[in-house]
């Protein structure tokens, strides 16, 4: 049987607060919490109040089963605080999620964002919690003003199957190592997604429109943008876009860590049996 005291923990963590920030939200003290925590039974009028406050139901918080799925019950929340909050709820979720697959709760107890947040605020370092094992890889960013997930599963045919051919590759590298191509992505993404001339491309990246224009159309060629011509009255002029805006952005994330010389591993597993290709 699950104790209610262990639930009271387990809930106020996966919300990621304190025992002083839930005992303020219920108005008792924080050795009450800690006391609940450490076995101790709370007045069963404080009961709806406690589980309001963990965004629990009574059921969930007395360990009984819950009749929607997890994922339904993790969808409904996140539907429920919005897209900001969201997305902060959705990374401490994916956070958890990392730590029950590899282990490393030592960790997660440990971890605390306003810990770190202050950390942050005295050392230029970045926070990487990460993992590769035989089911899978993952690497977390955890500065609370920058961070990011990514989480793979190990591909069931092998991931070498799964990246292409180190030919392509090395063309679609080649082409990001090219600085006014890394220009024109800046420039780009400091708009919106919407279709731009090549003559504003050029102005704004300081390059002559056939230099702008050759450089497009090798993007265009590695299905990184779109290319449109619009016709007006001056004549035809060509129009560019992102195919996918959201493809780049992970690559600079991870190029800009590989970078990375003042860093420090918060947690890290690496204990594969096999190779990552």
């Amino acid at each position: 049987m699950i104790m209610l005291g262990e639930q009271i923990k387990n809930f106020r963590r996966r919300k990621g607060i304190t025992q002083e920030e839930l005992g303020k939200i219920i108005g008792v003290t924080t050795q009450a919490v800690s006391n609940w925590e450490r076995g101790g039974v709370p007045d069963a009028q404080l009961l709806p109040a406690i589980a309001d406050a963990l965004d629990v139901s009574l059921d969930m918080l007395f360990g009984r089963s819950s009749v929607k799925k997890l994922e339904e019950e993790i969808s409904d929340e996140l539907l429920s605080v919005g897209a900001k909050k969201g997305f902060e709820r959705a990374f401490t979720l994916l956070y958890a999620i990392s730590m029950g697959l590899s282990g490393l709760t030592s960790v997660r107890d440990s971890f605390n964002f306003d810990v770190l947040s202050a950390m942050g605020r005295q050392e230029a370092l970045r926070y990487y919690t990460r993992a590769s094992v035989d089911e899978g890889t993952f690497d977390i960013r955890l500065n609370t003003d920058f961070r990011y997930f990514f989480l793979m599963p190990e591909p069931h045919k092998g991931l070498r199957a799964c990246l292409g051919s180190p030919d392509e590759l090395a063309k679609t590298f080649a082409l990001l190592a090219d600085k006014d191509i890394l220009n024109i992505i800046g420039y780009m993404y400091s708009r919106l997604n919407t279709p731009v001339s090549l003559a504003m491309i050029a102005t704004n990246t300081h390059m002559d429109i056939k230099k702008a224009e050759r450089l497009m159309d090798k993007m265009a060629e590695r299905q990184m943008v779109n290319c449109a011509v619009v016709e007006t009255e001056n004549g035809d002029v060509k129009a560019y876009c992102f195919i996918n805006e959201t493809i780049i952005m992970p690559m600079l994330c991870f190029a800009a860590e590989l970078t990375d010389t003042d860093f420090i591993n918060m947690g890290a597993m690496f204990r594969r049996t096999k190779p990552l290709l």
